[in-house]
Order: C-alpha cells, then structure tokens, then sequence
C-alpha cells in the first residue's frame, strides 16, 4: 500500500461528478444504438443477416482507420483554436458530441417501407455510411473526453472518486436507454423506432449540458499543454506506423485492453440480446425490458460504494479488476438455464454486480497504464492509447454482429419475424433458433470473458509498489 499523507484531491466534487456524468450522456448514446439498431435493421427492417453484419464489417473496417489516426492526431497536431485560446479538446467534445447525437438519428432516417428483398441494397448502403459517420463523431467525441481523465485527475484516489461517480451515471444511463427510447416502440413498426431516436436525441442534447463543467480545460490544464509544447517544440515525432509498433508491443498496455476487450464484448452482447430475450424467449413486450435492466442497475448501484470502499482499502487495481472478471464469467452461467422473468431477473442483479465492478475498475487501471507510459517517456500522450482502445471496442462490437448473424444464421432463425409465433412458424429449427439467442446471450460472452480475465492475469503486472513508484518519477517530470 501506499506510504505518506492523506492525498488532496485538486478537484471538487461538483467537478468530478461533472466529468463522471460524460458515462451517462455517452451510455445513453450507445445503450441506445446497441439495444436497438441490429435488432432494427434485421427483425423490423428485414434486412438480411448476412448483409446486415456485411455493414458492419465496413463499420469495422473504417474505424480500424478512424481510431488510431483520431488518437494520433489528438497528441500530434496543433490545431489553430488551441494556439489562439489554449484549448485543446474542449472544442472537439462541443461540437462532435452534439453531431454524434444526430448521426445516431441518422441511422434511424433511412428507407423504410421497402421490399427488403428487392430494395436491399438501398438499405444496406444506408446502414453501413450512417453506421460509419456514427463511428466518425462518437470517436472523435470519446477520445478527447477520456483523455482529459489521466491529465486532470491524477491521484489514485482522485482518479476512483471521480470513477465512482461515472460508474453510477454510466449505469443509469445504460438502464434509461434500455427504458426510455422502448415506450415510443411498437413492436414491429419501423417508424416508432424514429420516434425513440428523435426521443434519444432529445434527451442526449439535455445530458451534454452536464459534461460541460466537468470537461473544461482550466488555466492549470492549458499552462500543463503549453509547457508540453515548449518541453517537446522541435523534437521530431514518430509517424502512425512507429506509433502504432510502440503502442501495440507495450504488453502492459495491450493486456489490459484484452481485459477491456472482454468485458465490453460480454457486457454489450447481454445487452444487444435483450430485445431477442424479452421478445422470443419471454414472449414478452417491449417494455419489459425496463424490468430487466432494473434489476441490472439495482446489482450495479448497490455494488458501486462497495467496490469503491474495497479498491480504496486494497489499493491494488490489479487484484480487484481480476476478481470482477472472475464474478462476470460465473454471473453469465445461469442465463444459460433461466426460463422465466424472475430467473433473468436474479442472474442479471449478479451480473449488475459484476459489471458495476468492471465498469469502476476500468478507468483507475487504465490511469495506471498511462502513468507507466508517460513515467518511461516523459511526456503524456493519452489520445493514442485511447485511440487504441476504442478501436478494440469496436472490434468488440463487430465480433457481437458477426457472433449474432453466426448464430442466427446456423440455427434457423428468420429475418423479419418480429414475434414468437411469427418465428415459430417461419423457422425451420424453431427450437434450436430459440437456443441459439442463449448461445449470443450467455455462452459465447462467458468464454470470452473468461479468456480475457486469463490473460489479463497473465500478463498484466502493474503492482502497487510500481504505480506509486511511477508516480514519483511524474511529479519529478512535472506531469
């Protein structure tokens, strides 16, 4: 443990609340696209599965473009605003939020009311430039407001403080997108599904407002790029390709993104299998997912002050991160065999827990990371990794499509049956097509968080003794 005086935090908690509320406005944004969109395009719209995946491999292909060169540019170029004003990415954040929100709209405006079969191209190159301009201002947006965590907030404590808040909000907002947009939503109806976007948009615009606080660069931050600029003025930087080496062989760095890579995949493939869950295995209405996620957010929040009180007392990332691995791999296990809304209600209070644990941990281990880098190098460059690590989320969000259309494919599941009864009666395997969503829901997340937990054991050796040890070498650096 570490050794010395009661840390002081360098922000209020009106500030650290500010900056955990971006989890909120961020998972509103994306709870919203993943509970909806693929479900949309293949059940509501029609679309093929094959070719719905299709979008979203070109999705995958451009921000394996995107996201490295978005993280490479925040740290390596030096943008006009920021030589007249100083500000660095609070002007990113403004404006790419605000059209991230409408591109998710986007998605939501193309062709409806088409023959799928006949007009499917047409729906497809929707999909997939629409999914690609989502992926544009959502990454742009995501990597300079989680860049600003390392920068502004830089004691451990502070760093869980601030943590706490953004698990507590990131939570809500993944339950009140899981309950809101669905109360516009009829079944089956393609346009009720604009009105939800319109909705979520609505409501997004009100959720940035909070962020603002939190996200701005104050004097001390701007002096911070400044010197920065001044320390490295002339110095020749490495291009993309050597960033990228660097990046990709810090084994470190790499372990822990796995661990990420883990978590997200099985976090987001429950998530986008909820619509499949409520409406074939509980033949339940829209709006009982609301019950769902209920008791998901009921586990996540009762656990959050728990798992901030352990992480304070243990004061090893590291342990704690593994521990919550190990808790989401076995709170998949009786989705598996739950029938009823009581038994996915009980196993989702355990995954609540788990996930609340993954989600607090993340940020402080990640800080650990980038403390390590910045302590070998000198210098700061936290929009590459981030950069890095969003691309893994992507990857991740591609595997869950293309697990999903895998799946649905090999079991007899049929597009364009937004029922039950309707699937029962169009499928030729109903029964196996029915096991099939157990297997995207439940069986196929807990193999890969189970892996990632492995590795991330393996691998990643960011004790206590070597974080607070790069501390010291940061304060020497002035960073």
């Amino acid at each position: 443990m570490e050794n010395g005086p009661k840390e002081i935090y360098e922000n209020s908690k009106l500030i650290m609340a500010s900056y955990g509320s971006r989890e909120l406005f961020g998972q509103w944004i994306t709870g919203a696209f993943g509970f909806t969109v693929f479900f949309y395009y293949e059940v509501v719209v029609g679309l093929d599965v094959i070719l719905a995946a299709a979008a979203f491999i070109i999705y995958q292909v451009w921000n394996s473009i995107n996201d490295p060169l978005a993280g490479y540019m925040m740290e390596h170029v030096y943008f006009p605003w920021e030589k007249k004003t100083g500000f660095r990415r609070m002007p990113f954040i403004m404006v790419c939020g605000i059209l991230w929100l409408f591109s998710y709209l986007a998605i939501f405006l193309g062709p409806t009311g088409l023959d799928p079969a006949v007009n499917k191209w047409e729906i497809f190159t929707w999909f997939a430039v629409s999914l690609c301009m989502f992926d544009l201002f959502g990454t742009l947006f995501d990597v300079n407001v989680v860049s600003l965590y390392p920068e502004k907030f830089q004691g451990s404590n502070e760093r869980r403080a601030v943590q706490a808040f953004g698990t507590v909000f990131g939570l809500i907002g993944l339950v009140l997108a899981a309950i809101i947009p669905p109360m516009f939503i009829t079944t089956g109806v393609a346009l009720t599904y604009r009105y939800a976007a319109l909705a979520t948009v609505a409501i997004g615009l009100f959720l940035f407002l909070l962020i603002i606080p939190g996200t701005f660069e104050n004097k001390k931050l701007r002096e911070q790029y400044k010197r920065r600029r001044e320390m490295f003025e002339g110095e020749k930087t490495a291009g993309l390709f050597a960033t990228a080496k660097i990046v990709l062989t810090n084994k470190r760095f790499v372990s822990k993104v796995v661990f990420f890579f883990g978590y997200q995949v099985g976090a987001v493939m429950a998530q986008m299998s909820v619509f499949y869950i409520t409406t074939y295995l509980l033949d339940a209405p829209a709006s009982d997912i609301s019950i769902l996620m209920g008791t998901m957010l009921a586990g996540a929040l009762i656990s959050v002050p728990i798992w901030m009180i352990i992480s304070q007392k243990v004061n090893n990332n590291r342990k704690i991160s593994l521990v919550c691995g190990l808790l989401m791999f076995f709170a998949f296990l009786p989705m598996i065999f739950v029938n009823n809304l009581l038994g996915w209600g009980l196993a989702l209070i355990a995954f609540g827990i788990a996930l609340g644990g993954q989600w607090f941990m993340d940020p402080p281990t990640m800080g650990d990371v980038l403390d390590d880098v910045a302590a070998k190098t000198g210098k700061r460059d936290p929009g590459v990794y981030f950069g890095y690590q969003a691309l893994f989320s992507k990857l991740g969000q591609t595997s869950i499509v293309a697990t999903i259309a895998s799946v649905h494919y090999l079991t007899g599941f049929v597009a364009g049956a937004p029922s039950l009864a309707q699937l029962m009666a169009l499928s030729p395997t109903p029964q196996l097509a029915l096991f099939g969503i157990r297997i995207h829901a439940a069986i196929v997340p807990a193999i890969i968080v189970l892996i990632a937990t492995l590795l991330f054991w393996k691998f990643y050796d960011l004790t206590p003794d070597k974080v607070a040890a790069n501390k010291v070498k940061l304060k020497e650096f002035g960073i």
